[in-house]
């Protein structure tokens, strides 16, 4: 599959428009599976979404259009797709077409990753950091992950030089931070927290003395 270690597809979709991307998401798995062409449909998703588009931005315009008849948006994807794409991939962006649902491609496209994992008894995790990580440390990482959640860990990584040092780690709505800013912010924390106490017993001692 496409090298897993990069940023998550971002997307703007509402909780709505991800209930029904993950109905898609999971048709578009089902058949690829039944192919034996799951990790190769992935790629060419991934492939559409993060080289295609990016080079061609006015292409995921055109299919995200309402404004744009189907027939049109048909045409473009037949010219796209014809002897680059798998039967599966293709036919699935033609169903998408006909159901007006091409502006779903992102959130889809997460949707079928994160299923792919479970499936796969893959753990995703996102990791921040200042730096770009060195080969040992995220190999300690994986290896910690692995041992303690049993499953293998998919690392998708950021760097942040706004995080100063250390690492942010988030699986699922769990998180941890134990960046320097992290730190920075807890050091500061404290000492308005004290010297807000410190203030209020003053106040209190003079109003006592009163």
């Amino acid at each position: 599959m496409t090298d897993p270690n990069t940023k998550e597809i971002p997307d703007r979709a509402d909780v709505s428009a991800r209930r029904i991307a993950k109905v898609y998401a999971t048709a578009l798995l089902n058949a690829a599976e039944q192919q034996g062409q799951a990790e190769e449909v992935l790629d060419e998703f991934n492939s559409l979404v993060r080289e295609v588009f990016e080079k061609e931005p006015r292409l995921e315009v055109l299919l995200a259009s309402p404004a744009v008849g189907r027939k049109a948006r048909k045409a473009a994807l037949e010219k796209v797709f014809a002897g680059r794409a798998s039967t599966t991939f293709t036919n699935f962006m033609l169903v998408l077409n006909d159901h007006e649902r091409l502006d779903l491609l992102r959130p889809i496209l997460n949707a079928a990753a994160e299923l792919f994992d479970e499936r796969h008894r893959r753990l995703r995790v996102h990791l921040a950091s200042a730096v770009p990580l060195a080969d040992d440390i995220r190999q300690r990482i994986e290896t910690g992950l692995r041992n303690y959640f049993k499953l293998e860990p998919v690392l998708i990584t950021d760097v942040d030089p706004a995080l100063l040092g250390g690492l942010k780690l988030r699986i699922g709505d769990m998180q941890y931070d134990a960046t320097v800013l992290s730190r920075l912010n807890n050091l500061r924390d404290q000492i308005l927290a004290r010297s807000s106490h410190e203030i209020q017993s003053r106040r209190d001692h003079f109003s006592t003395g009163e």
